[in-house]
């Protein structure tokens, strides 16, 4: 749920008169404070594998997902951001030795139709790479969701994928987002709600799963992040889906739960 309001948050803000940049790169910026913190003071340092989770995972997924809502809004964005238990899916056999089954590849093919109907012909006008940058992030947040998973099967701690990881993400969005100037007080309000709301505590959870389940369940058991998304979209934003787009997108949803039952 807390995931669930950052593209309607960053909205808010941009249409506010917040830099869309300084919301993008403050997220991890000021979210890994408190890892940088924790290393200085020796209560915990990072490891190889947070740094794997950040440049990986979580930098392409904040990038791709911010400039996925500024085109898409925020409700189709969510939608695309979660064929990541799709993605997920197709590699927790090979990768984490989890295969999913008859299920899970059947909820792939589901899932890829979903997102045909989405940004086929009769979804209405759409953006194409915006639907691309949709796609990235979905993929991206399938990448750390897997590596979690992979690190934490390995003697990694909580901290070091959903913590420590968050300076290596800063460092690879820095590399692509540059705001033109200092950051406001309006920039440092809304940052700071997607830096600590959005992002270290849902993470630190959700990394805390991945230690009890398998990965595609956790990326189904979060599937309340794209209905949230839609449901505030729709009531602060005003945003609506097509009637192609609605099916799509309840094709998706559905897809992923069927995987979760894999």
């Amino acid at each position: 749920m807390l995931w669930g309001s950052i593209g309607v948050v960053y909205r808010m803000g941009v249409a506010g008169g917040a830099d869309g940049a300084w919301l993008v790169l403050g997220r991890p910026l000021l979210a890994g404070l408190p890892g940088l913190a924790a290393a200085v003071l020796g209560l915990s340092r990072p490891s190889r594998w947070s740094a794997a989770v950040g440049l990986l995972g979580l930098a392409p997924l904040y990038a791709s997902y911010f400039l996925a809502v500024e085109r898409l809004g925020a409700a189709l964005a969510s939608v695309l951001l979660y064929t990541a238990p799709v993605w997920v899916v197709l590699v927790s056999g090979p990768v984490l030795g989890e295969p999913p089954g008859a299920r899970g590849l059947a909820a792939a093919v589901a899932g890829f139709a979903g997102v045909a109907l989405i940004a086929g012909p009769g979804a209405g006008p759409a953006d194409a790479l915006g639907l691309v940058l949709g796609l990235v992030s979905g993929a991206s947040y399938a990448c750390y969701i897997v590596l979690a998973r992979y690190a934490q099967a390995r003697g990694a701690r909580v901290a070091e994928v959903a913590v420590h990881s968050l300076p290596f993400a800063a460092l690879g969005v820095a590399a692509v987002v540059r705001p033109a100037g200092l950051p406001g007080l309006l920039d440092l309000a809304y940052a700071g709600y997607l830096a600590f709301v959005g992002t270290l505590l849902p993470y630190t959870l959700s990394s805390r799963a991945l230690r009890r389940l398998e990965a595609h369940r956790v990326a189904v058991v979060s599937l309340v992040e794209p209905l949230t998304a839609i449901l505030l979209a729709v009531l602060l934003l005003g945003e609506k889906l097509s009637t192609a787009q609605a099916l799509g997108a309840a094709l998706v949803l559905a897809s992923s739960l069927l995987a979760a039952r894999g």
